[in-house]
């Protein structure tokens, strides 16, 4: 007789009456509508943090984990790939897998040009198919060495006019998407084809030019294995 909803929120009171020191969750929200399935994860946030319980949260849904955790452990056939908060994870991948599970990213493959000195404020220079890029490492980078780079589509930033600065590339609007609270293109750059999640206010149209810019602190360079 019980919702979806109700029958969760009943099995998760069963859980906390008896006041565990440690509460295991194993994806409860995946039965879930969208809509109650968000309103479920502020619930949860804010049982969790008026009841102060240590919680293993297990989801293969990367929103839910952002959303819900602390400290994330990213997991690739047994073995952990990286353990950090939430943004770490997200804006500081430490490889292409963890980049590529959690989230969307474009990936641009190049080779470093000039490594990172105190001269350019601590960013390397990455030569890739789209031109020369300035960007941050996760880790030190050599000269020569091949990396790839993340970069988030909300960070890939788009305008009508040319913008000043560094990674500034002129592109074409090939396709795009209206989804209500945002529009997705997808922008090409001579060769390559750079996703961007831009707001609904940018109404370029498909086949006209736009310019992207890169900023060099969201362009996480990562070495390729």
């Amino acid at each position: 007789m019980l919702s979806g909803g109700q029958q969760q929120r009943l099995a998760l009171a069963r859980a906390l009456v008896m006041e565990p020191a440690l509460l295991l969750l194993d994806e409860p929200l995946s039965n879930l509508d969208a809509k109650l399935r968000e309103k479920m994860r502020f619930e949860l946030k804010r049982l969790q943090r008026e009841l102060r319980i240590t919680t293993v949260y297990v989801t293969h849904d990367q929103s839910e984990a952002l959303a819900l955790s602390h400290e994330i452990a990213v997991m690739n056939e047994g073995r952990i790939q990286q353990i950090g908060s939430p943004r770490d994870i997200y804006e500081r991948p430490f490889n292409q897998f963890v980049a590529d599970f959690v989230g969307t990213s474009n990936f641009i493959e190049g080779t470093v040009l000039r490594p990172a000195s105190t001269q350019d404020g601590g960013c390397d220079v990455v030569r890739t198919e789209i031109g020369d890029v300035t960007v941050s490492a996760v880790h030190e980078l050599r000269l020569d060495e091949r990396v790839a780079l993340s970069v988030r589509p909300e960070d890939v930033e788009l305008s009508e006019a040319r913008p000043v600065g560094d990674n500034v590339w002129e592109g074409r609007v090939e396709q795009k998407v209206f989804l209500g609270e945002a529009v997705d293109f997808q922008v090409k750059v001579g060769g390559r084809m750079l996703l961007s999640r831009r707001h609904p206010t940018l109404r370029t149209k498909v086949g006209e030019t736009i310019f992207v810019q890169l900023n060099p602190h969201k362009c996480v360079a990562i070495k390729v294995a």
